[in-house]
């Protein structure tokens, strides 16, 4: 998540500001908190049970911390959010010893509700009102939204609301297959639109919603649209994004369309997906990737899923020589290269782990 750095001076303080780090409340689940916030990101997984997952958590987790700056002098907590006090123990046990001693873990906790208590220790205490309207009035000064009171509501927000009307999504269509043959003058708008819009925080209207939807469906305008993300306004784009996706059509204009792939949901997806992880939100990341139908080939979401999958740091990310966009940089980044190598030969997972590696 891109922010300023936060001091939180205890652990209320701390176990209050978690949902506000990503978004929704958690439930059974691990989430790792740097001492210093903004240095780092905020990870959560699913809890695992057994050695063989809280094994492979563990070695996800050192692979996502090394190089981020945790570690040269400043560490972790763990928070093991569960009702099962002895699993908590076990798997911050567990993950202690892989992090440890590159990545010093200041504290280990299980949090149960509003309870948490120190499993490294013999203090133990209880998230407060204050703590809570604290940690709701610093995030509002960072410009983050209210976190969801639990995942399927985080989920909800990203379903089909009400789709952008099909003639203005017909007409749309056309003018972007033109656009998407050499228009200069549409990329143009795609950028100036994007940055209004992220600027000033505003839903599109119907006409501008479908002409951004059907413009990406198109490579060279998608990148135009992927080209204008930046760190700084990445939560901004992705809330943009997101409103697109719960209006995007399910499917083509017709059946016999050329115009549209094979589900028009994948690339309106996949940018809300990279706007969200261009922000360190690993979470909605993979929630939006959740709307691209089963079995959607879309390299951009694979190349997304990469990311994820590998733990890549957004911070090291500039815009490809191949993205076509204002202040694009024109040597390209090691992030980027990886990230093309990584969706021609998809990173092996390590042992006893699944092919698509830990939920985060």
């Amino acid at each position: 998540m891109s922010q300023e750095n936060l001091v939180l001076h205890s652990m209320s303080e701390v176990v209050a500001a978690v949902p506000h780090f990503l978004g929704v409340h958690p439930q059974d689940s691990l989430v790792v908190v740097p001492e210093v916030t903004g240095q780092a990101p905020v990870a959560r997984v699913n809890l695992p049970h057994g050695v063989t997952q809280q094994e492979a958590v563990a070695e996800g987790l050192a692979r996502t911390y090394a190089g981020t700056g945790v570690g040269t002098g400043v560490g972790v907590v763990l928070l093991a959010y569960t009702d099962q006090p002895d699993l908590a123990r076990e798997v911050c046990d567990t993950v202690r010893e892989r992090l440890e001693p590159a990545i010093p873990v200041i504290g280990a906790v299980a949090v149960d509700g509003d309870g948490w208590a120190r499993l490294d220790g013999p203090n133990r205490g209880e998230v407060t009102q204050s703590d809570r309207d604290l940690m709701t009035a610093e995030f509002l000064v960072l410009e983050r939204p209210t976190p969801f009171a639990t995942p399927g509501d985080l989920r909800q927000a990203y379903a089909p609301g009400h789709p952008v009307p099909g003639e203005l999504m017909a007409l749309a269509a056309e003018r972007a297959a033109a656009a998407a043959r050499g228009g200069h003058a549409e990329r143009v708008w795609i950028t100036t639109t994007l940055a209004r819009a992220a600027a000033g925080h505003t839903v599109l209207p119907d006409a501008d919603a479908a002409r951004l939807i059907a413009d990406v469906q198109h490579t060279p305008l998608r990148d135009q649209a992927w080209a204008s993300m930046e760190r700084s306004t990445a939560s901004r784009h992705a809330e943009l994004w997101r409103d697109l996706l719960t209006r995007c059509p399910e499917s083509a204009e017709s059946p016999e369309s050329a115009t549209w792939p094979e589900s028009p949901v994948a690339p309106v997806a996949s940018l809300t997906a990279f706007a969200h992880w261009l922000d360190g939100d690993a979470l909605k990341a993979r929630v939006a990737l959740d709307r691209v139908p089963a079995g959607t080939a879309y390299q951009m979401t694979r190349l997304i899923e990469v990311a994820l999958e590998l733990g890549m740091d957004p911070r090291t990310w500039t815009v490809p020589d191949d993205l076509d966009g204002p202040g694009r940089d024109p040597s390209a980044s090691s992030t980027s290269e990886e990230l093309r190598h990584a969706t021609r030969e998809p990173p092996k997972p390590p042992a006893g782990r699944g092919p698509d590696g830990p939920h985060r």
